[in-house]
Order: C-alpha cells, then sequence, then structure tokens
C-alpha cells in the first residue's frame, strides 16, 4: 500500500513504539477499527429459528452475577 511519506512516517514510528512490524501493527489497528465499527451497529441478523430464544433473553431479567451486582450497588464516582 502506498502512503504519503508523513503518513508512513507517523505509522512506522508508533509501529516500532509498540515493538511491531509494520504489517503485525497494520492488522492490530485493522482489527480494533473493526471491533469498533461492529460495537457500534445497531441492526443485529438473528436466524428465524432462534428469534424465540434471543426474545426470551432481550425481555427475561439479566442473570444476577457477582460483578453485574457491584456494578449495580456502586455509586459512581465512590472508590
Amino acid at each position: 500500500m502506498q502512503l504519503p511519506a508523513d503518513s508512513a512516517d507517523v505509522i512506522r514510528s508508533a509501529a516500532e513504539g509498540e515493538g511491531l512490524s509494520l504489517e503485525d501493527f497494520a492488522v492490530e489497528a485493522m482489527k480494533r477499527y473493526a471491533q469498533e465499527v461492529l460495537a457500534d451497529r445497531r441492526l443485529f441478523r438473528v436466524a428465524d429459528t432462534d428469534w424465540g430464544a434471543f426474545e426470551a433473553l432481550l425481555d427475561g431479567p439479566p442473570a444476577d452475577t457477582p460483578r453485574l451486582r457491584r456494578l449495580l450497588d456502586d455509586e459512581p464516582g465512590a472508590e
């Protein structure tokens, strides 16, 4: 891939700073961006055969796990 010199210098410097090859750095950056894109999706595709189970999960109460309980019980900003 051809990049403008200033872009290539910044990317190369960041890769070196992370101790990664340029290729590994690019793959990691693309993977992170892909995860952000997918996390922002508001449309979820569910097979017709799984729709009932999906609806039940949405309509049912959340599992009462210790981690969720701590999250809900903690006051914002409290340490």
